[in-house]
């Protein structure tokens, strides 16, 4: 069981009652660059193409290292 109450759910998207919200993130998104999910963003810059965690480990420690801690 998810939790969902589908009767909620169902009221809401045929409602459209927070497509404005969705959109403007959905927008902010794209101008920030991102064209997929999920999408990192590590000191300002976005940190695609990674698979695992190893991957992001070795970027975060090279950021970290960047500011000095």
């Amino acid at each position: 069981m998810t939790g969902l109450f589908l009767n909620q759910y169902d009221d809401c998207v045929s409602s459209d009652k927070y497509l404005a919200k969705v959109q403007a993130d959905y927008d902010a998104g794209i101008a920030a660059g991102v064209n997929s999910t999920p999408t990192i963003f590590l000191n300002g810059k976005i940190i695609g193409g990674l698979k695992d965690y190893g991957d992001y480990r070795v970027k975060i420690e090279q950021a970290l290292a960047e500011v000095g801690r």
